[in-house]
């Protein structure tokens, strides 16, 4: 096997040998990469340096990106060499290539971290939402009380006060009116 691929590589002229390397090394990092993200969920999200976006943290020069303009160049020169094609339209073609791969995938990555969610809650998306008491809420604003409550698509349980003098048993339909802090609601009964 190693005779063959030695032999192989021997009757290739030095041109299709460049492109050859280029293309299976880069062929390697992107298999390596690829397995590295399935099985360990490692990627270069937090790596590269960014021209154009500064808040994803993943730019263009990222090695996801280098990786695959390399792949892109390596096969498109020696796709275009063995097609006939002098060199420097070869280069000229395989640049293009491997500048678009490495501009798809920047897009695409780009658009994949917009889809990331930090998990937070915003509880203020509760005010003018029907909630259920799930712990008695005491009169005049003592703490201590629980509602359940739709947050952002979520049943979401909620420290809950209330402004009447009457305390609201659980199963009480409320009306969400207010927040105070970061999660704490305002209820008042429904009428």
């Amino acid at each position: 096997m190693v005779n063959f691929i030695q032999s192989w590589w021997d009757a290739l002229n030095f041109d299709l040998q460049i492109f050859y390397g280029i293309a299976i090394l880069a062929l390697i990092v992107l298999c390596f990469q690829m397995i590295m993200t399935l099985f360990f969920g490692m990627d270069d999200a937090s790596g590269g340096f960014d021209i154009a976006d500064h808040d994803s943290g993943m730019g263009i020069f990222s090695v996801r990106g280098i990786t695959a303009f390399f792949t892109g160049f390596g096969w498109t020169g020696v796709i275009c060499i063995k097609g006939g094609l002098a060199l420097i339209p070869t280069v000229a073609i395989a640049f293009g290539v491997g500048f678009s791969l490495m501009l798809i995938i920047y897009l695409m990555m780009r658009s994949l971290m917009r889809l990331q969610s930090n998990g937070k809650l915003d509880y203020s998306s509760a005010i003018g939402q029907i909630a259920t008491v799930y712990v008695t809420i005491s009169p005049v604003q003592r703490a201590g009380g629980q509602v359940e409550v739709m947050i952002q698509g979520r049943l979401t349980t909620a420290e809950a006060l209330q402004k009447g003098s009457q305390p609201l048993a659980p199963g009480t339909k409320v009306k969400v009116v207010d927040k105070i802090g970061s999660s704490t609601l305002i209820v008042e009964p429904l009428d």
